[in-house]
């Protein structure tokens, strides 16, 4: 099957209208009914405000609604007018997929739904008064707010992302890596930084490494790809992507603390990446370090640390890097910052950072916030199932799957079981995208 052929499979399957309301259709909402909704008083309706439309807010201001009716008033207020989907979007990379197929709007949350949209940003929060401030000078007062802001990086020294892309979220990083590539010369190097744990979407950034090899290896660009990992070995899957990078020639480096970067002029030159190996004893202490090493590269792919969004950060709502939660309802922990929920990225417990998990998360919250409205405990034992389904070649997907139960003796999630696709192949192509396309529906549908 040829690289052309497979493109225009993906958007056959992915953009049948007929397919995407079947597989839609068929989602199990996963969480107990709201019969109890049917004890509140007819008084004024709740008043939700979620802040941020990605997988995790988009999805808590459609359940809101879907489970609490007219019972709850639910606004989204997201500062850009579509969200553009990280979820296949290593297909943009790799120029086999269109950037604007990953686009999606919220007018079905407004049209079907009935949520509020406001195209705004949230400025500040006063949890005493429960009001959010945004941007354009006006205010919202909620009942329940809902945050879900996705992620933020820690910066390094020298770094600007407009010549050196992370394309770990927003179209138009994606695109600027997408731009680099293809303007790639031939015997040139790629340096892709991993995060250190825990950041979003934990294999992409290896699979990234593999398919992207892969991409310049058929475009006869005789590429050197160095992938530079803070982790003692590759964090998810390491006997495939060891195997694949022996097959594409990948130069696989773990234990690697990046001191700085030179971004280069505005034509690409004097790109370089300055890191030392850190030496560590059996038990991951660090015990010492090699020399400082410096790459000049091409096209530098840095991925840097994560944070929690700033918002998080301008609201007291942190714990040092991340939001703490309670599991059961996502509100937070933090000593008076009562009925303030955090969902996805930013959330601080040990599930992983995903848009499936942010999905998962949305429902959870909106099922017991809802039950503890009717005068009930909210569900005791929550389950997150999370699905990853990505490329690790152009042409061969793989699929994993994590599974984090709520532990009530601890207080917290703790990841149950994990399974994963035995062998990487083309036949696990429509099921990859029959996978997105559903949590797409079940997000923005």
């Amino acid at each position: 099957m040829s690289k052309s052929t497979l493109a225009i499979d993906i958007r056959q399957v992915l953009w049948s209208r007929r397919h995407f309301l079947k597989t839609g259709a068929g989602l199990c909402l996963g969480l107990a009914g709201m019969s109890a909704l049917s004890v509140f008083a007819e008084t004024a309706p709740l008043k939700v405000v979620v802040v941020g439309g990605g997988f995790g807010g988009a999805t808590a201001a459609k359940y809101f609604k879907l489970w609490g009716k007219t019972l709850v008033e639910v606004t989204l207020v997201e500062p850009n007018a579509v969200y553009s989907s990280p979820i296949l979007s290593g297909l943009v990379v790799t120029n086999q997929l269109e950037v604007d197929r990953l686009d999606f709007n919220y007018d079905r949350l407004r049209d079907v739904h009935g949520v509020n949209l406001i195209q705004d940003r949230v400025t500040s929060i006063d949890s005493s008064t429960k009001t959010v401030t945004l941007d354009g000078g006006s205010s919202l007062s909620y009942d329940r707010l809902i945050l879900s802001p996705g992620i933020d990086f820690i910066d390094i020294e020298g770094w600007d992302p407009q010549k050196l892309p992370h394309a770990w979220s927003g179209r138009e990083q994606l695109l600027l890596l997408k731009e680099q590539l293809a303007n790639f010369p031939d015997n040139g190097t790629l340096v892709i930084k991993v995060p250190a744990a825990p950041y979003r979407c934990p294999p992409g950034p290896y699979e990234r490494a593999s398919t992207v090899a892969d991409y310049l290896g058929v475009n006869n660009k005789n590429a050197r790809v160095v992938v530079l990992d803070p982790q003692r070995d590759i964090a998810i899957d390491p006997t495939l992507f060891h195997e694949l990078y022996d097959e594409f020639g990948v130069e696989y480096r773990s234990n690697i603390q990046v001191l700085s970067v030179n971004s280069g002029d505005e034509n690409g030159n004097d790109r370089s990446i300055t890191f030392v190996e850190l030496l560590k004893d059996a038990d991951g202490v660090v015990i010492g370090q090699n020399e400082p090493e410096t790459i000049t590269a091409a096209v530098i792919n840095l991925i840097p640390d994560h944070k929690a969004a700033p918002l998080i950060f301008a609201t007291g709502l942190n714990s040092g890097n991340w939001a703490p939660i309670n599991p059961l309802t996502y509100e937070s922990t933090v000593e008076g910052k009562e009925f303030i929920h955090i969902l996805g990225d930013s959330q601080g417990t040990a599930q992983t950072k995903a848009g499936q998990a942010a999905n998962a998360q949305a429902k959870i919250c909106a099922d017991a916030v809802l039950r503890i409205l009717a005068g009930q405990q909210p569900y005791g034992q929550p389950i997150v199932t999370v699905g990853c389904s990505a490329l690790v070649t152009q042409t061969r997907a793989n699929w994993a799957g994590n599974t984090w139960r709520y532990n009530p003796d601890t207080l917290l999630m703790v990841k149950d079981k994990a399974n994963a696709a035995a062998d990487p192949n083309e036949a696990n192509w429509e099921p990859m995208l029959k996978w997105a396309n559903n949590l797409f529906a079940d997000t923005f549908g």
